[in-house]
């Protein structure tokens, strides 16, 4: 081991950590802290990248980085509930090119504290890596996953290489950069980005860290977007003190809990089919994986899990079938095997219990020939859903999803509409809810025939559906039915009053600019037509518009909002729409009882 000069004696004296939670997106349980260095400036050092760039240009990088490694670990473990969580732990690429680097140091500091491998997690990024990724590739990929430690890749999305990192280097975490996630829920173009990626992570069974979460809004769309996990400002700030840490930080599960709605009835029907299958773990020896085929006949499956209790996979029965029965299979698979599992370990989508139902289903499809999903609560393994449950719940989905699926415009109807206010209700947040009423749509229906009243239908249908790709990830446009329709979303910090009807008027200044195509020239030049009213009386009803009643959900002091109360405010707008001029908009806002 090289010694060290009095300069970096210095910095190992001056330096301190940093922690910064990773916590579960449903639960904000902890999940992992990241390390962070400190106090550096006393040493006389100006940025963290000074101090690796002039210890490689030293060619002491190894031996530096071990002391702060070392340092860093030994901080962790006085954390009181560390057992369990997870320490990420930023390395620089280079070490592994310095002339004195030899694996195996860790793995003593952390039998020293009882720690296994996996909980130590090193976050690798793309700095440095045109130079070195051959050696990055064959030392910490080859030799420091095989010794159990996890690997993270950091600041995903901003660099060059990324994809080419993401394929050679099979990480377990992918931390998508905070470019992408500050501002996220405001920006469809980075929901766009960042559900690309996340997809992409998904279908390798990588899970997702969010970094730089800063607000409550960005938070609830990167849950919305399939993330698994989240760090940054709103959950903590990186702190020095290990007292200020928390093993759960409950506000984030309370976020889950009032955002839950719509598919809750199939969530609940999925829990109750998880069947808690026996496992073992990817040191265990494979007599015991013959034994648990002996004795549990149906599910031709054994889940394979980490140290950690993470899933890992499964091992099917039908793949150890050719070995069992014959009468040298046994003697031939353990000379294949060397006696442990690793070698039959078969991949396995695997989902959070708290995942939607959509998610769920994504991962299952991801996988060919899947026997289902492992489940997990807190990363760690809960049990199995099978194919076949899965595939029920997909066919009743289907057809519940189209008998309520309106025909004409494809949109969501009123049982989708109903679940939606429903949510809304228990929310206790801010939401916009605006129904729209074609005025004069019968005497058009008259005049034109049904065939062009339905391309009318359609074409506010087809409106209404564009403008989702300017709300939010949770806006509903439905189908009330007939002429009416329903546009919702959750108005977030940001969003104005202002901002709603200037967006909704927009949406009915469209109608009405579009519409006036489905009239004859002759019509359009009058800019009315004569039909038959109510009454059957003749009489000149201008062209087609569109009315909105605006109904502002805005709960105070946690007070109750009820759905009827919803459907009189409405009533009553729809009501005074009536009584004003065609292309009307009607607002109230209701604040409960």
């Amino acid at each position: 081991m090289i010694t060290l000069d009095k300069k970096w004696e210095k910095l190992l004296e001056c330096v301190d950590y940093a922690f910064q939670p990773i916590v579960n997106i449903y639960t904000g349980k902890t999940f992992a802290f990241e390390v962070l260095i400190r106090d550096y400036e006393k040493a006389g050092f100006h940025s963290i990248d000074m101090i690796f760039d002039t210890a490689y240009s030293e060619n002491v990088l190894y031996t530096l980085d071990l002391a702060l490694r070392e340092k860093a670990i030994r901080k962790f473990a006085q954390i009181p509930f560390f057992t369990g969580i997870k320490l990420f732990y930023n390395m620089d690429n280079r070490t592994t090119m310095m002339p004195d680097f030899k694996p195996g140091f860790t793995k003593k500091v952390l039998n020293d504290l009882a720690m296994p491998a996996s909980s130590l997690c090193f976050e690798l990024s793309e700095k440095h890596q045109s130079k070195i990724f051959a050696g990055v590739d064959n030392l910490v990929l080859n030799i420091y996953k095989q010794q159990g430690y996890r690997m993270a890749i950091d600041d995903f999305g901003v660099g060059y290489s990324g994809l080419q990192i993401l394929y050679n280097a099979e990480p377990d975490f992918l931390k998508i950069d905070r470019f992408f996630i500050d501002g996220i829920s405001q920006s469809k173009k980075k929901q766009l980005f960042v559900k690309s990626i996340i997809d992409i992570a998904q279908s390798l069974g990588i899970q997702t860290i969010a970094e730089g979460v800063e607000t409550q809004e960005d938070l609830l769309t990167c849950k919305a977007l399939g993330c698994n996990m989240v760090q940054g400002y709103f959950v903590q700030k990186p702190v020095k003190k290990i007292d200020k840490l928390k093993e759960k930080y409950t506000y984030i599960e309370q976020l889950h809990k009032s955002e839950q709605r719509r598919d809750s009835s199939f969530k609940d029907e999925l829990k109750n089919k998880i069947q808690t299958l026996e496992h073992v773990y990817e040191s265990s020896h494979l007599e015991e994986v013959f034994k648990i085929f002996q004795h549990t006949k149906e599910s031709g499956i054994v889940p394979v899990l980490r140290d950690d209790s993470s899933c890992l996979g499964v091992i099917r029965e039908s793949d150890l079938k050719e070995y069992t029965y014959s009468p040298y299979g046994r003697s031939l698979i353990y000379n294949i095997t060397k006696g442990t599992v690793k070698t039959l370990i078969s991949e396995c989508g695997s989902v959070d219990i708290n995942d939607s139902l959509e998610k769920i289903l994504k991962i299952y499809s991801q996988k060919q020939n899947s026997d289902g999903v492992l489940v997990t609560k807190n990363e760690k393994y809960l049990g199995f859903l099978h194919a076949k449950v899965l595939l029920d719940i997909v066919n009743e989905k289907t057809i519940l999803s189209a008998r309520d699926q309106n025909p004409l415009t494809g949109l969501p109807g009123n049982i989708v509409i109903n679940e939606y206010i429903a949510s809304v209700t228990i929310s206790g947040k801010k939401h916009a809810l605006v129904y729209f009423d074609l005025d004069n749509f019968k005497p058009f229906n008259d005049y034109y025939g049904f065939r062009n009243g339905d391309r009318v239908i359609k074409l506010l249908g087809n409106i209404l559906k564009k403008s989702l790709n300017s709300l939010p990830q949770d806006a509903l446009a439905g189908h009330i039915g007939g002429d009416d329709f329903f546009l919702a979303w959750e108005m977030h910090k940001t969003y104005t009053f202002e901002m709603v009807y200037t967006f909704i008027k927009s949406i009915i200044d469209k109608f009405s600019l579009d519409v006036e195509s489905f009239y004859n020239k002759e019509d359009r030049e009058k800019g009315y037509i004569i039909a038959k009213n109510r009454d059957g009386n003749e009489e000149k009803f201008r062209l087609m518009t569109v009315s909105a009643a605006i109904l502002i959900i805005n709960p105070l002091a946690k007070k109750a909002i009820h759905e009827e109360g919803i459907a009189l405010a409405y009533a009553k707008l729809k009501k005074h729409a009536k009584n004003i001029n065609d292309n009307a908009v009607v607002y109230a806002s209701l604040m409960g009882d």
